[in-house]
């Protein structure tokens, strides 16, 4: 009887079942006890993942050579100035881009390109970037993310090469101030030497960033430079009878951010917002004003001149100042209605860009950074400030406080009870910066000035002062006295510098591919401060 089809598949299957059972058997021995066959695996194994490992790193050398690509032809770009020409370039960038994307796989690398130029003129390149990851391939949208990464990393270290000039005989160096809890080392940014400077020498002289007079001085000093004014000479303004300035030369200076802040009684925003700032007796409100006013005026001058994002703005510098991290309250809130009802109607996006933490940031830095401006010969008749501002003269000084200002270079000069330097006014709120004593090449520039937190220098003159109170009672009475250990015991602790990530260095930016990581920045908010009521 002849087989079936079906029998005979039966049994072919059956057959190469069999084969295929004996063949794992063979060489499952082969492998337990034939060396020359496990050896032999062991190389092609090693072969296969040493060709993995080379055309992983081939497409990682791939990719870095196309970011470098893309990034020094945006380097060479010629980008428009005008807004209508920014968006004719953007269209035109993004649709050369996505019609490489349509040509399939082959064409990405050549689509990044067109994508990043159109990325760099376009207003809110973040925005840009999120529409970017919904729109575009993924391995596109991934070097994206990478070359802006890398541009950022780029930016952070021009920064500290360009600034502060070699000419000054300064850099901005890293000093340890001690360790995180997870171990790393936390530094500062301080002004180290570069040279030697003798005694008397001037290390520079600096213009503020943004200045502001005491409440109440408004009228009686220059609005600018804070200069005493002589009632012949002086200039007001042409629109507003507010301010008041000592030159022509002043009085331009002041109108790029000045116009955003320029109103008569008819200016219920402006009227507002002054009169809170002198019933508070405020600079700082008032000077964080300027100084987005000032911004404004910055970015809408470089894009005039046609200027690229190669150049630092004020903003790059503010954004690297250490801050006081302070808590919101009911009267910030206050602040910044009355600031945003002042400004949204004259700069456009002030209401988006200027969030509770951005204000919080910025009079953080004043609080810590800014300078008292001491010119007056006697003493002013305005109310002060209980805003703190660091005061460089010490007790039995002649000259009086007329205002604060933020200074980019002097802003790093580091605190000591017996520093190198000291730090004295002109007239105006020009400050200049001269050695007390020798300062060898590779030494922190330090000066005498006061901190709104305790130091250890602080604490020190306390326990100090203790003692010396506790002799003269002791001298005094026969009952016996409290020790000065005992006093300095019932002293509030020390508060303590915290090191915290903002967002903006700092903030902050992407490490170099292939570093180690970087030690904890300062320039970062510092904890423990309440603002004075």
């Amino acid at each position: 009887m002849p087989l079936q089809s079906k029998h005979i598949a039966y049994i072919t299957a059956g057959v190469a079942l069999t084969a295929g059972i004996g063949y794992l058997v063979y060489f499952d021995h082969k492998r337990r006890h034939d060396p020359s066959y496990r050896k032999q695996q062991r190389k092609e194994r090693k072969k296969a993942a040493k060709k993995e490992k080379a055309q992983k790193e081939q497409a990682e050398q791939n990719v870095t050579d196309l970011i470098g690509t893309v990034l020094e032809a945006a380097k060479a770009a010629k980008f428009p100035s005008a807004p209508e020409e920014k968006e004719k370039y953007f269209m035109e960038q993004v649709a050369k881009g996505e019609a490489l994307c349509q040509q399939g796989p082959a064409f990405f690398e050549q689509a990044v390109l067109p994508f990043y130029l159109a990325l760099k003129v376009y207003p809110a390149p973040l925005e840009l970037i999120m529409i970017y990851q919904k729109t575009v391939p993924e391995p596109i949208f991934q070097i994206l993310v990478t070359i802006m990464a890398k541009e950022q990393n780029n930016r952070v270290n021009a920064f500290y090469d360009q600034f502060p000039e070699p000419s000054t005989g300064l850099k901005l160096g890293e000093i340890p101030v001690g360790t995180n809890p997870e171990g790393k080392t936390i530094v500062r940014r301080s002004l180290v030497a570069t040279k030697d400077f003798s005694e008397g020498d001037v290390l520079f002289t600096e213009e503020p960033l943004v200045s502001s007079l005491l409440p109440g001085l408004e009228g009686k000093r220059c609005h600018h430079c804070l200069k005493s004014l002589e009632e012949e000479s002086k200039v007001s303004c042409d629109k507003c009878s507010r301010v008041v300035y000592c030159s022509d030369a002043c009085k331009t200076a002041s109108a790029g951010y000045h116009k955003y802040l320029c109103g008569g009684e008819s200016d219920a925003p402006l009227k507002a917002f002054m009169d809170h700032a002198s019933e508070h007796k405020q600079m700082y409100p008032l000077m964080i004003a300027q100084f987005l006013s000032a911004m404004v005026a910055e970015e809408t001058e470089r894009a005039q001149l046609g200027e690229d994002n190669a150049s630092f703005t004020s903003w790059d510098h503010v954004d690297r100042f250490r801050y006081l991290d302070l808590p919101a309250t009911p009267e910030s809130q206050e602040e910044i209605r009355l600031l945003t009802e002042l400004l949204g109607p004259k700069v456009q996006g002030i209401n988006d860009f200027l969030t509770d933490q951005i204000y919080l940031m910025l009079k953080g830095k004043l609080l810590y950074n800014a300078y008292a401006i001491d010119i007056a010969q006697e003493s002013t008749e305005a109310d002060s400030s209980k805003e703190h501002a660091r005061v460089t003269t010490k007790d039995g000084a002649e000259k009086h406080a007329v205002g604060a200002g933020l200074y980019k270079l002097a802003t790093y000069i580091g605190q000591a009870k017996d520093g190198n330097v000291k730090v004295v006014f002109d007239a105006t709120h020009k400050l200049q910066v001269i050695a007390t004593k020798a300062i060898a090449a590779d030494q922190e520039v330090t000066a005498h000035y006061t901190l709104p937190i305790k130091t250890e220098a602080d604490a020190a003159a306390a326990a100090e002062a203790v003692a010396e109170a506790v002799a003269e009672a002791t001298a005094s009475s026969s009952e016996p006295a409290t020790t000065a250990s005992e006093q300095a015991a019932t002293e509030p602790e020390q508060q303590q510098q915290t090191e915290n990530q903002p967002e903006q260095e700092t903030q902050d930016t992407e490490k170099p591919l292939d570093q180690p990581e970087p030690a904890a920045s300062s320039e970062e908010p510092v904890e423990g401060y309440a603002v004075p009521s």
